[in-house]
Protein backbone atom coordinates (compact mmCIF):
# COMPACT_ATOMS: atom_id res chain seq x y z
CA UNK A 1 0.00 0.00 0.00
CA UNK A 2 2.61 2.61 0.68
CA UNK A 3 5.00 2.03 -2.83
CA UNK A 4 1.33 2.37 -4.66
CA UNK A 5 0.85 5.82 -2.79
CA UNK A 6 4.88 6.65 -3.27
CA UNK A 7 4.25 6.27 -7.11
CA UNK A 8 1.13 8.20 -7.02
CA UNK A 9 3.19 11.02 -5.73
CA UNK A 10 5.82 10.54 -8.39
CA UNK A 11 3.96 10.44 -10.90
CA UNK A 12 2.35 14.02 -10.01
CA UNK A 13 5.31 15.70 -9.08
CA UNK A 14 6.51 14.43 -12.62
CA UNK A 15 3.53 15.56 -14.55
CA UNK A 16 3.87 19.16 -12.80
CA UNK A 17 7.74 19.26 -13.55
CA UNK A 18 7.01 17.97 -17.33
CA UNK A 19 4.01 20.98 -17.51
CA UNK A 20 6.49 23.47 -16.45
CA UNK A 21 9.24 22.61 -18.64
CA UNK A 22 7.47 22.50 -21.57
CA UNK A 23 6.54 26.06 -20.40
CA UNK A 24 9.32 27.52 -19.43
CA UNK A 25 11.13 26.23 -22.88
CA UNK A 26 8.20 27.73 -24.78
CA UNK A 27 8.52 31.10 -23.15
CA UNK A 28 12.64 31.03 -23.64
CA UNK A 29 11.62 30.97 -27.41
CA UNK A 30 9.15 33.05 -27.55
CA UNK A 31 11.25 35.66 -25.46
CA UNK A 32 14.66 35.30 -27.36
CA UNK A 33 12.11 34.96 -30.83
CA UNK A 34 10.24 38.33 -30.31
CA UNK A 35 12.78 40.02 -28.17
CA UNK A 36 15.64 39.60 -31.20
CA UNK A 37 13.40 40.80 -33.71
CA UNK A 38 12.33 43.91 -31.81
CA UNK A 39 15.35 45.20 -31.18
CA UNK A 40 16.42 44.21 -35.01
CA UNK A 41 13.13 46.18 -36.14
CA UNK A 42 14.18 49.38 -33.71
CA UNK A 43 17.34 49.57 -35.24
CA UNK A 44 16.76 49.30 -38.42
CA UNK A 45 14.26 52.33 -38.19
CA UNK A 46 17.07 54.56 -36.26
CA UNK A 47 18.46 57.20 -38.37
CA UNK A 48 22.04 57.24 -39.02
CA UNK A 49 22.60 53.37 -37.59
CA UNK A 50 24.68 51.03 -39.58
CA UNK A 51 24.42 47.42 -40.27
CA UNK A 52 27.51 46.88 -38.22
CA UNK A 53 26.26 48.76 -35.24
CA UNK A 54 22.90 46.66 -35.86
CA UNK A 55 24.68 43.01 -36.16
CA UNK A 56 26.57 43.98 -32.54
CA UNK A 57 23.63 45.33 -30.75
CA UNK A 58 21.65 41.87 -32.01
CA UNK A 59 24.22 40.09 -30.51
CA UNK A 60 24.78 41.81 -27.29
CA UNK A 61 20.65 41.65 -27.05
CA UNK A 62 21.17 37.66 -28.09
CA UNK A 63 23.65 37.23 -25.18
CA UNK A 64 21.79 38.77 -22.25
CA UNK A 65 18.80 37.32 -23.65
CA UNK A 66 20.31 33.82 -23.63
CA UNK A 67 21.74 34.43 -19.67
CA UNK A 68 18.53 35.74 -18.72
CA UNK A 69 16.32 32.88 -20.32
CA UNK A 70 19.05 29.93 -18.71
CA UNK A 71 19.28 31.67 -15.13
CA UNK A 72 15.44 32.51 -15.20
CA UNK A 73 14.35 29.16 -16.39
CA UNK A 74 16.86 27.50 -13.98
CA UNK A 75 15.24 29.71 -11.31
CA UNK A 76 11.91 28.58 -12.48
CA UNK A 77 12.50 25.17 -12.36
CA UNK A 78 14.02 24.96 -9.48
CA UNK A 79 10.85 26.72 -7.70
CA UNK A 80 8.51 24.30 -10.15
CA UNK A 81 10.46 21.17 -8.55
CA UNK A 82 10.21 22.66 -4.46
CA UNK A 83 6.75 23.74 -5.16
CA UNK A 84 5.62 20.03 -7.07
CA UNK A 85 6.85 18.04 -4.50
CA UNK A 86 5.45 19.85 -1.82
CA UNK A 87 1.64 19.67 -3.38
CA UNK A 88 2.15 16.36 -4.91
CA UNK A 89 2.60 15.32 -1.13
CA UNK A 90 0.13 17.58 0.39
CA UNK A 91 -2.23 15.37 -1.98
CA UNK A 92 -0.67 12.05 -1.39
CA UNK A 93 -0.35 12.00 2.54
CA UNK A 94 -3.86 11.21 3.19
CA UNK A 95 -3.99 8.41 0.54
CA UNK A 96 -1.46 7.13 2.18
CA UNK A 97 -2.78 7.56 5.87
CA UNK A 98 -5.61 5.95 4.43
CA UNK A 99 -4.07 3.36 3.22
CA UNK A 100 -2.43 2.61 6.37
CA UNK A 101 -5.88 2.79 7.97
CA UNK A 102 -7.55 0.38 5.94
CA UNK A 103 -4.64 -2.07 6.37
CA UNK A 104 -5.09 -1.50 10.45
CA UNK A 105 -8.65 -2.03 10.28
CA UNK A 106 -8.37 -5.13 7.69
CA UNK A 107 -6.20 -6.52 10.77
CA UNK A 108 -9.44 -6.17 13.36
CA UNK A 109 -8.41 -2.73 14.67
CA UNK A 110 -12.24 -1.13 13.62
CA UNK A 111 -11.55 2.18 15.66
CA UNK A 112 -9.21 3.64 13.40
CA UNK A 113 -10.57 6.52 11.59
CA UNK A 114 -8.91 8.85 9.32
CA UNK A 115 -7.83 12.08 10.35
CA UNK A 116 -8.82 14.88 7.72
CA UNK A 117 -11.17 17.43 8.22
CA UNK A 118 -10.67 19.77 5.11
CA UNK A 119 -14.08 20.19 2.72
CA UNK A 120 -12.45 19.06 -0.64
CA UNK A 121 -12.88 16.41 -2.62
CA UNK A 122 -10.32 14.40 -0.69
CA UNK A 123 -11.80 15.16 2.64
CA UNK A 124 -15.31 14.20 1.14
CA UNK A 125 -13.57 10.95 0.69
CA UNK A 126 -12.00 10.70 3.72
CA UNK A 127 -15.73 11.17 5.29
CA UNK A 128 -17.45 8.44 3.39
CA UNK A 129 -13.99 6.02 4.49
CA UNK A 130 -14.96 6.70 7.68
CA UNK A 131 -18.19 6.01 7.65
CA UNK A 132 -17.58 2.79 6.05
CA UNK A 133 -15.12 1.95 8.75
CA UNK A 134 -17.99 2.87 11.21
CA UNK A 135 -20.44 0.46 9.72
CA UNK A 136 -18.04 -2.06 9.53
CA UNK A 137 -17.15 -1.40 13.53
CA UNK A 138 -20.87 -2.09 13.87
CA UNK A 139 -21.33 -5.20 11.94
CA UNK A 140 -18.55 -6.73 13.65
CA UNK A 141 -19.87 -5.74 17.24
CA UNK A 142 -23.41 -6.99 16.58
CA UNK A 143 -21.90 -10.39 15.11
CA UNK A 144 -19.79 -10.85 18.23
CA UNK A 145 -23.16 -10.01 20.04
CA UNK A 146 -25.11 -12.41 18.27
CA UNK A 147 -22.15 -15.22 18.50
CA UNK A 148 -22.19 -14.37 22.23
CA UNK A 149 -25.79 -14.56 22.67
CA UNK A 150 -26.64 -17.50 20.77
CA UNK A 151 -24.01 -19.74 22.79
CA UNK A 152 -25.71 -18.61 25.47
CA UNK A 153 -28.85 -19.88 24.40
CA UNK A 154 -27.78 -23.32 23.29
CA UNK A 155 -25.57 -23.90 26.13
CA UNK A 156 -28.25 -23.81 28.55
CA UNK A 157 -30.28 -26.94 26.29
CA UNK A 158 -26.84 -28.89 25.59
CA UNK A 159 -25.59 -29.14 29.30
CA UNK A 160 -29.38 -30.34 29.79
CA UNK A 161 -29.28 -33.17 27.74
CA UNK A 162 -25.49 -33.58 28.43
CA UNK A 163 -27.07 -33.77 32.02
CA UNK A 164 -29.83 -36.16 31.39
CA UNK A 165 -27.65 -38.36 29.18
CA UNK A 166 -24.61 -38.92 32.19
CA UNK A 167 -27.24 -40.02 34.93
CA UNK A 168 -28.76 -42.56 31.90
CA UNK A 169 -25.45 -43.89 31.65
CA UNK A 170 -24.89 -43.80 35.47
CA UNK A 171 -28.05 -45.15 36.65
CA UNK A 172 -28.98 -42.29 38.81
CA UNK A 173 -31.81 -41.06 36.33
CA UNK A 174 -34.48 -43.86 35.49
CA UNK A 175 -34.85 -44.67 31.79
CA UNK A 176 -38.26 -44.14 31.69
CA UNK A 177 -40.68 -42.39 28.82
CA UNK A 178 -40.46 -39.26 31.01
CA UNK A 179 -36.91 -39.16 30.80
CA UNK A 180 -36.42 -39.36 27.00
CA UNK A 181 -39.45 -37.21 26.64
CA UNK A 182 -37.44 -34.08 28.34
CA UNK A 183 -34.21 -34.98 26.44
CA UNK A 184 -36.63 -34.74 23.34
CA UNK A 185 -38.02 -31.49 24.49
CA UNK A 186 -34.92 -30.15 25.00
CA UNK A 187 -33.19 -31.29 21.45
CA UNK A 188 -36.15 -29.49 20.13
CA UNK A 189 -35.52 -26.50 21.63
CA UNK A 190 -32.31 -26.69 20.69
CA UNK A 191 -32.93 -27.21 17.09
CA UNK A 192 -36.04 -24.43 17.45
CA UNK A 193 -33.38 -21.74 18.55
CA UNK A 194 -30.95 -22.93 15.53
CA UNK A 195 -33.09 -22.58 13.20
CA UNK A 196 -35.19 -19.12 14.09
CA UNK A 197 -31.41 -17.79 14.16
CA UNK A 198 -30.69 -18.84 10.54
CA UNK A 199 -34.28 -17.79 9.52
CA UNK A 200 -33.51 -14.11 11.44
CA UNK A 201 -29.95 -13.69 9.37
CA UNK A 202 -31.80 -14.61 6.11
CA UNK A 203 -34.17 -11.79 6.69
CA UNK A 204 -31.41 -9.74 7.88
CA UNK A 205 -29.40 -10.46 4.08
CA UNK A 206 -32.24 -10.31 2.14
CA UNK A 207 -32.44 -13.68 1.17
CA UNK A 208 -35.88 -15.39 2.15
CA UNK A 209 -38.21 -14.70 -0.90
CA UNK A 210 -41.05 -12.06 -0.37
CA UNK A 211 -44.14 -11.83 -2.92
CA UNK A 212 -46.39 -9.30 -2.30
CA UNK A 213 -50.02 -9.16 -3.69
CA UNK A 214 -53.34 -7.64 -3.04
CA UNK A 215 -54.62 -8.70 0.26
CA UNK A 216 -57.97 -7.99 1.74
CA UNK A 217 -57.26 -6.03 5.05
CA UNK A 218 -60.43 -7.91 6.79
CA UNK A 219 -59.72 -11.10 5.29
CA UNK A 220 -56.80 -11.43 6.71
CA UNK A 221 -56.55 -9.95 9.17
CA UNK A 222 -59.63 -12.74 10.95
CA UNK A 223 -58.23 -15.16 9.29
CA UNK A 224 -55.17 -15.07 11.71
CA UNK A 225 -57.32 -14.43 14.65
CA UNK A 226 -59.92 -17.27 14.00
CA UNK A 227 -56.46 -19.69 14.03
CA UNK A 228 -56.30 -18.41 17.60
CA UNK A 229 -59.40 -18.13 18.86
CA UNK A 230 -59.01 -21.95 20.03
CA UNK A 231 -55.87 -21.02 22.25
CA UNK A 232 -57.69 -18.32 23.53
CA UNK A 233 -60.61 -19.90 24.37
CA UNK A 234 -58.26 -22.07 26.33
CA UNK A 235 -57.16 -19.23 28.02
CA UNK A 236 -60.28 -17.38 28.77
CA UNK A 237 -59.03 -14.34 26.59
CA UNK A 238 -60.58 -12.77 23.86
CA UNK A 239 -59.85 -10.82 20.57
CA UNK A 240 -61.44 -8.23 18.85
CA UNK A 241 -61.34 -7.34 15.01
CA UNK A 242 -61.78 -4.03 14.25
CA UNK A 243 -61.31 -3.01 10.00
CA UNK A 244 -62.96 0.46 9.64
CA UNK A 245 -63.13 -0.25 5.87
CA UNK A 246 -63.84 -3.52 5.07
CA UNK A 247 -62.52 -2.78 1.19
CA UNK A 248 -59.26 -2.06 2.29
CA UNK A 249 -56.22 -3.78 0.52
CA UNK A 250 -52.69 -4.26 1.53
CA UNK A 251 -50.00 -4.69 -0.47
CA UNK A 252 -48.02 -8.04 1.35
CA UNK A 253 -46.99 -11.66 1.08
CA UNK A 254 -49.73 -12.92 2.84
CA UNK A 255 -47.81 -16.15 4.79
CA UNK A 256 -45.52 -13.26 5.83
CA UNK A 257 -48.47 -11.12 6.98
CA UNK A 258 -49.99 -14.09 8.58
CA UNK A 259 -46.73 -14.65 10.43
CA UNK A 260 -46.12 -10.93 11.44
CA UNK A 261 -50.03 -10.94 13.00
CA UNK A 262 -50.05 -13.96 14.69
CA UNK A 263 -46.51 -13.40 16.33
CA UNK A 264 -47.72 -10.16 17.92
CA UNK A 265 -50.91 -11.67 18.91
CA UNK A 266 -49.18 -14.74 20.63
CA UNK A 267 -46.65 -12.40 22.22
CA UNK A 268 -49.87 -10.31 23.77
CA UNK A 269 -51.02 -13.62 24.83
CA UNK A 270 -47.89 -14.66 26.80
CA UNK A 271 -48.04 -11.49 28.49
CA UNK A 272 -52.02 -11.54 29.85
CA UNK A 273 -53.68 -12.34 32.55
CA UNK A 274 -57.51 -14.69 32.11
CA UNK A 275 -60.06 -12.50 30.99
CA UNK A 276 -58.06 -9.76 29.69
CA UNK A 277 -58.24 -8.56 25.81
CA UNK A 278 -56.72 -7.85 23.42
CA UNK A 279 -57.66 -5.80 20.02
CA UNK A 280 -56.79 -5.78 16.23
CA UNK A 281 -57.49 -2.89 14.50
CA UNK A 282 -56.67 -1.65 10.58
CA UNK A 283 -56.96 1.57 8.93
CA UNK A 284 -55.85 3.83 5.92
CA UNK A 285 -52.89 6.09 6.25
CA UNK A 286 -52.39 7.71 3.31
CA UNK A 287 -50.38 5.49 1.42
CA UNK A 288 -50.37 2.85 3.84
CA UNK A 289 -52.28 0.43 6.14
CA UNK A 290 -51.98 0.95 10.09
CA UNK A 291 -52.47 -2.27 11.79
CA UNK A 292 -52.80 -1.92 15.73
CA UNK A 293 -52.40 -5.22 18.15
CA UNK A 294 -53.53 -3.92 22.04
CA UNK A 295 -53.47 -5.57 24.63
CA UNK A 296 -54.28 -4.90 28.67
CA UNK A 297 -52.02 -7.37 30.00
CA UNK A 298 -48.75 -6.74 32.54
CA UNK A 299 -47.21 -3.93 29.97
CA UNK A 300 -43.30 -3.29 29.02
CA UNK A 301 -40.87 -1.44 31.47
CA UNK A 302 -40.08 2.11 29.92
CA UNK A 303 -36.08 0.95 30.09
CA UNK A 304 -37.23 -1.94 27.89
CA UNK A 305 -38.99 -0.50 25.03
CA UNK A 306 -35.99 0.29 22.84
CA UNK A 307 -34.33 -2.60 23.01
CA UNK A 308 -37.76 -4.98 22.38
CA UNK A 309 -36.94 -5.74 18.83
CA UNK A 310 -33.64 -6.48 19.49
CA UNK A 311 -32.52 -10.57 18.84
CA UNK A 312 -32.92 -12.28 21.97
CA UNK A 313 -34.23 -9.62 23.78
CA UNK A 314 -36.36 -10.18 26.56
CA UNK A 315 -38.34 -8.22 29.27
CA UNK A 316 -37.90 -11.54 31.49
CA UNK A 317 -34.34 -10.71 32.77
CA UNK A 318 -34.73 -14.38 33.74
CA UNK A 319 -34.48 -15.62 30.21
CA UNK A 320 -35.92 -18.84 30.10
CA UNK A 321 -37.87 -19.96 27.26
CA UNK A 322 -40.72 -20.18 29.58
CA UNK A 323 -40.86 -16.56 30.36
CA UNK A 324 -40.48 -15.55 27.03
CA UNK A 325 -39.96 -17.23 24.31
CA UNK A 326 -36.48 -17.71 22.37
CA UNK A 327 -36.47 -13.36 22.22
CA UNK A 328 -36.19 -13.53 18.37
CA UNK A 329 -39.89 -13.67 17.47
CA UNK A 330 -40.31 -9.47 17.55
CA UNK A 331 -37.25 -9.15 15.64
CA UNK A 332 -38.40 -11.63 13.32
CA UNK A 333 -41.66 -9.14 13.30
CA UNK A 334 -39.71 -6.38 12.23
CA UNK A 335 -37.08 -8.10 9.86
CA UNK A 336 -40.59 -9.27 8.02
CA UNK A 337 -41.98 -5.41 8.24
CA UNK A 338 -39.22 -3.63 6.37
CA UNK A 339 -38.97 -6.70 3.88
CA UNK A 340 -42.22 -5.57 3.21
CA UNK A 341 -41.25 -1.54 2.86
CA UNK A 342 -43.12 -0.72 5.98
CA UNK A 343 -42.42 0.02 9.62
CA UNK A 344 -43.41 -0.55 13.27
CA UNK A 345 -43.30 1.04 16.66
CA UNK A 346 -44.48 -0.07 20.51
CA UNK A 347 -45.70 1.97 22.73
CA UNK A 348 -46.89 0.95 26.69
CA UNK A 349 -48.13 1.76 30.05
CA UNK A 350 -47.61 -1.31 32.41
CA UNK A 351 -50.02 -2.49 33.55
CA UNK A 352 -52.69 -0.31 31.53
CA UNK A 353 -51.88 -1.31 28.31
CA UNK A 354 -48.92 -2.23 25.19
CA UNK A 355 -49.62 -1.06 21.85
CA UNK A 356 -47.93 -2.80 18.76
CA UNK A 357 -48.32 -0.84 15.14
CA UNK A 358 -47.17 -1.91 12.11
CA UNK A 359 -47.91 -0.57 8.83
CA UNK A 360 -47.52 -1.76 5.37
CA UNK A 361 -47.72 0.02 1.81
CA UNK A 362 -51.52 -0.37 0.53
CA UNK A 363 -52.40 -1.88 -3.00
CA UNK A 364 -51.81 0.27 -6.07
CA UNK A 365 -55.36 1.43 -7.94
CA UNK A 366 -56.16 -1.25 -10.23
CA UNK A 367 -56.32 0.71 -13.64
Amino acid sequence: MRRRAINTRWRLFLSYFVIILALVIALSFAVRSIGIRAVTAHMAGMPGSSAMMAGDLEKAVRAGLNQAVLWGGLAALMAAVIASFLVSGWITRPLLHMAEVAHRIAGGDYAERVDYESDDDIGRFAGAFNNMAGQLQKTEEVRRELLGTVLHEIRTPLATIGGYMQGLMDGVIPAEPETYELVRKEASRLGRILKEVERLSRLEAGAEAIRPQRLNVAGAVEGVASALRPLLAQSELDVSVNVVDRQLEVWADPDKFAQILGNLLSNSLRYIAAGGRVGVTAQARDSAIAFTVEDNGRGIPAEDLPHIFERFYRVDKSRSQAGGGSGIGLAVVKALVQQMGGSISVESKPGKVTRFTFSLPRAPKTP
